[in-house]
C-alpha cells in the first residue's frame, strides 16, 4: 500500500508535459590553456566559450591532473522550466584510468545571460556500473515543478531506467541556489 501511495504522489509532483533531454550543441565550445605547474602533468584550464563571432569566455574549470584527461562533451537543455532561466549548459569532462570518471558541471543561463552553477557531480563508470547521478529539471522526465533535483538512476542490464531516487533538491531563488528540505522522490 505504501508503494501505491508513493506512486500517486509522484504522479502529482511530476510534470509529464513535454519531457526534454539535453541535446548536443554548436553554440558553446571549449578552449584549453596549459599551465605548467612543476608536476608530472600540467594543469589544463578549460574555458567554456560561447561560439560564433568572437568567442566569449563564460567560465573556466581547472583540471589539475591532466594525464588521464580524455574528452569534453557539451550539451544544452533549452527552456528547463525554471523562471528566469533560458537554458542549462551541461559540460562533461571525462578522464580514463582503469575506469572512466566523468565530472559534470551544470550552468544555468539567466535571461540576462549570467551563469548560475550547480555543484559538480562525479560519476565513475567501470565494467559493471549501473548507476549515475545527474540533475533533473522541471521539464524533464522525473522533473518536479519549480525544483532542480539531484537524482541517482539505477539502470537494468538493458540500460533501461530501473529505479530513480532523490539525492538532494534545490530551489532557484533570485539567481541563487537554495537547498530544499521537503521533496520525496522514489520511482520504479
Amino acid at each position: 500500500m505504501k508503494n501505491i501511495i508513493i506512486f500517486f504522489v509522484l504522479l502529482i509532483g511530476f510534470q509529464f508535459m513535454k519531457a526534454q533531454s539535453f541535446e548536443k550543441t554548436e553554440m558553446y565550445a571549449t578552449t584549453i590553456d596549459i599551465k605548467e605547474n612543476g608536476l608530472q602533468s600540467p594543469t589544463y584550464l578549460v574555458n567554456l566559450v560561447r561560439s560564433g563571432g568572437l568567442p566569449e569566455k563564460l567560465t573556466t574549470i581547472a583540471i589539475n591532473d591532466s594525464e588521464p584527461f580524455e574528452d569534453i562533451f557539451i550539451t544544452t537543455l533549452e527552456n528547463p522550466g525554471l523562471a528566469g532561466i533560458s537554458e542549462v549548459i551541461k559540460m562533461d569532462i571525462e578522464s580514463v584510468t582503469c575506469c572512466a570518471e566523468v565530472v559534470t558541471y551544470y550552468f544555468m543561463v539567466t535571461d540576462q545571460k549570467k551563469l548560475i552553477s550547480l555543484p559538480e557531480l562525479t560519476n565513475i563508470y567501470c565494467e559493471n556500473s549501473d548507476t549515475d547521478s545527474q540533475y533533473t529539471f522541471p521539464n524533464q522526465l522525473f522533473g518536479i515543478k519549480n525544483k532542480i533535483v539531484q537524482t541517482e538512476t539505477l539502470y537494468s542490464e538493458s540500460t533501461e531506467i530501473k529505479y530513480v531516487s532523490l539525492q538532494q533538491s534545490f530551489i532557484l531563488n533570485n539567481d541563487k541556489i537554495d537547498s530544499s528540505k521537503s521533496t520525496a522522490l522514489t520511482g520504479y
